[in-house]
């Protein structure tokens, strides 16, 4: 009994702290952008901060499937780990694979010949 006691708390911690969130609305601050790879774990991302030059960069989807990245704005649409954007001066859209989703970070992925990867950290409101 007690075996399966603790067997449930563990499956219960891999559930709340895995990527299983699917709410993509809100504000996302960039973190940081990894070129020529496709990552697909946050583990080793989560004590990276902003470090840019450029400053804070925002990327925020709002619930009317419309989206802001810096000054840019478009629609989306998000079909389970794939998110669509299609930005407003494109003809174009992008098409990306959401690596992880969860309450407080989100990594998202080119499909492409090049691929790259971009992480965000939740901004709390």
């Amino acid at each position: 009994m007690k075996f399966f006691k603790l067997s449930l708390i563990v499956i219960a911690v891999l559930f709340l702290s895995s990527c299983k969130s699917r709410n993509i609305l809100g504000s996302w601050e960039f973190i940081e952008v990894y070129e020529g790879i496709v990552i697909n774990n946050i583990d080793a991302l989560q004590t990276k901060e902003n470090n840019s030059e450029k400053g804070m960069r925002i990327l925020v989807f709002n619930d009317n499937q419309t989206f802001t990245s810096m000054d840019l704005k478009g629609d989306y649409q998000k079909t389970k780990n794939l998110l669509k954007l299609k930005y407003t001066t494109d003809k174009d859209t992008v098409l990306m694979k959401i690596s992880c989703l969860d309450k407080d970070y989100l990594l998202i992925s080119s499909i492409s010949e090049r691929p790259t990867s971009w992480f965000y950290r939740k901004i709390k409101n």
